[in-house]
């Protein structure tokens, strides 16, 4: 017997599944003695008999696997992150114009827009991780040609709607799947009362996640720390006893099997679930991240044999710029929901608001009532109580204003049935428990700042925010600092630029509506 060692790279490794399904199907050939994957440089060592195998043997095996080997792990970094950041800036450009307020809520009650964004938006790393499981699922099974583990033929033209069959029940699975435990964790969620700092937690460690998961995909990262398994670890070993046995019952088994893959962006939007305290929501929100993540699948099951390979690890270090920019979002919306206000957040521009001494550094005012020249909305102080108009018109977005400490506040707000919709309604104060469903006219909320400083109002899910600051005297907030006179209109126009600090963040919010049971 002659053994030999060889080193290969794969470029495409993401997360610690990768290493365990090379290490799988290299151990899977007659001949090789012992393998190690290592995850950091997409590393893979090997020992073989040079006359039962070759290394060309184990680099097809690989590939087949869905991975790709190169010379080094180094993929054209520079050229991916500028097709990143194209892609985030048509996602801006897209935000803007309102392309994801278009999306149709599924049901009248409840319709996650975003969720559906981001599934599109992470299906390429569901390419990477599945991709070689959907092809094979999707080669031509026909006249009873059973599959002998060649998933390299390219399938005919001529076969190519019988061929659509197999990827739709691999795809139809995972959505399945994907439901199922939504509900699951969501069911979970429903049994504790989540505080909007606990929901602000959720949203933190789903966006740490991500941005740790974008970082090792772009190779800054050596290693990505392994991410809690929402699902119980009995429930997943239960499952992974019966894998091999499902495996070879059909495409839809091989999709349900999926929905248990420790996949990061899976298990973050697991998080999600969990999060929204409700069977129905949870499900919910996971069967449209799944449906976003159908087109991506079933068009590589079908094409993923015309890709060239070396344009692979590209793909993926573009989507990690996106997930990045994603995480960064999350970041944002978890402060929300916690009632914190951020300054010069990134991607949210440089911040209106010092957090020192509370004060707006980019808006001036006007009195709220009468229309006076400035932005920033003033509280009308009257017989021992201030009183606050803020009107979202048709555009649904929130309005900063400023108030004074240690007076009773009455703030109405003034809606269209127009200006509402499941991103701005209902409206919540986390800083004091305040949360009020709008319904078109006038809607009146109380309450008393105690002290200086900047109290966060968001939507139900933190998506969209304004401020209020809080004064020492109301005098004071006719000279603010660094004033330019920005008129209602200007706000508007400038609300992505602003993000959380003005009007409403990159947030891309949807038609959704919150859970019935959410306190």
């Amino acid at each position: 017997m002659g053994m030999k060692r060889a080193v290969l790279f794969v470029t495409d490794m993401i997360c610690s599944a990768c290493e365990t399904r090379i290490a799988r199907a290299v151990k899977a050939i007659d001949g090789v003695i012992a393998v190690r994957v290592t995850l950091k440089g997409g590393r893979v060592d090997i020992e073989y008999d040079d006359e039962k195998t070759t290394s060309e043997a184990i680099k097809a095996a690989i590939e087949n696997a869905g991975y790709t080997v190169g010379k080094n792990k180094n993929a054209p970094t520079m050229i991916a992150i500028g097709i990143g950041f194209i892609l985030v800036s048509l996602y801006i450009i897209a935000n803007a114009s309102g392309l994801f307020n278009a999306i149709p809520a599924i049901d009248s009650s409840l319709g996650y827009g975003m969720l559906f964004i981001v599934g599109i938006l992470t299906s390429v790393h569901c390419v990477a991780m599945c991709g070689g499981i959907a092809l094979s699922q999707s080669v031509a099974q026909l006249d009873g040609c059973q599959m002998r583990g060649d998933t390299s033929r390219v399938l005919l033209a001529d076969e190519k709607y019988k061929n659509l069959i197999p990827g739709l029940l691999y795809n139809s699975g995972r959505v399945v799947s994907y439901t199922i435990v939504g509900g699951a964790v969501g069911a979970l969620g429903s049994v504790f009362s989540f505080s909007p700092v606990a929901k602000g937690i959720i949203a933190a460690a789903a966006g740490f996640f991500m941005i740790f998961f974008g970082l090792k995909m772009l190779g800054i990262l050596s290693a990505l720390p392994r991410i809690p398994r929402v699902i119980p670890a009995p429930i997943q070993n239960v499952a992974n006893r019966f894998s091999s046995a499902l495996r070879n019952r059909g495409p839809f088994a091989v999709g349900l099997l999926n929905g248990l893959m420790p996949c990061g962006p899976l298990q973050t939007m697991q998080l999600y679930a969990l999060g929204t305290g409700s069977i129905l929501a949870g499900a919910l929100s996971m069967f449209i991240f799944s449906i976003g993540t159908v087109p991506l699948m079933l068009v590589f099951s079908l094409a993923a044999a015309f890709i060239p390979k070396k344009f692979v690890p590209v793909m993926v270090k573009a989507s990690a710029v996106l997930v990045i920019f994603l995480g960064l979002i999350t970041f944002s919306r978890a402060a929300s929901l916690a009632g914190i206000a951020l300054s010069g957040f990134p991607p949210f521009g440089s911040g209106l608001v010092q957090l020192s001494n509370g004060l707006p550094e980019a808006q001036t005012v006007r009195q709220s009532e009468n229309g006076t020249n400035g932005g920033f909305i003033k509280a009308n102080l009257q017989g021992g109580v201030q009183t606050v108009l803020t009107d979202f018109g048709s555009s649904g977005y929130y309005l900063p204003f400023a108030v004074q400490a240690g007076i009773p506040v009455k703030w109405t707000i003034r809606v269209t049935a127009d200006g509402l919709n499941g991103c701005n309604n209902p409206i919540t104060i986390p800083s004091y428990g305040i949360r009020k469903t709008l319904e078109p006219g006038d809607n009146l909320i109380e309450f008393t700042p105690e002290k200086e400083g900047v109290i966060v109002y968001t939507c139900w899910m933190g998506m969209v925010s304004s401020r209020i600051t809080v004064v020492k005297d109301l005098a004071q907030a006719n000279s603010l600092p660094g004033s330019k006179g920005l008129t209602p209109s200007d706000l508007l126009a400038n609300g992505l630029q602003q993000g959380s600090g003005g009007i409403s963040g990159l947030s891309g919010c949807c038609t959704a509506q919150p859970p019935v049971n959410q306190p």
